[in-house]
């Protein structure tokens, strides 16, 4: 049985949250995404064996994927939200003059 929607979910949520954890302290924010593939391919690696699955290379793949994909998804989550908020401003000061 190889990884479900729910299981890949799981992944990318733990190594978003594993992210995040780190983000404040002193390693350098240049390698978290370094970190995330890394902690994506072992988180996936725990799983595969907890749940006995037989592909484990295709596990491995998975989790090195939800590691890119949980770092994408904060950088263009915070990169949006920061232009959409920014976008407001602007407006309202165009209104201004």
């Amino acid at each position: 049985m190889t990884f479900n929607v729910d299981s890949n979910i799981a992944i990318l949520v733990i190594v978003w949250l594993i992210v995040q954890v780190l983000k404040p302290t002193k390693i350098n924010n240049h390698l978290l995404p370094l970190i995330a593939v890394i902690v994506g391919a072992l988180v996936a690696v725990g799983l595969s064996l907890y749940i006995k699955d037989t592909k484990l290379v295709q596990d491995i793949v998975l989790g090195v994927w939800a590691g890119f994909a949980s770092t994408g998804l904060n950088e263009t989550a915070t990169k949006s939200i920061t232009s959409i908020i920014e976008g407001f401003g602007k407006a309202e000061d165009k209104k201004t003059e």
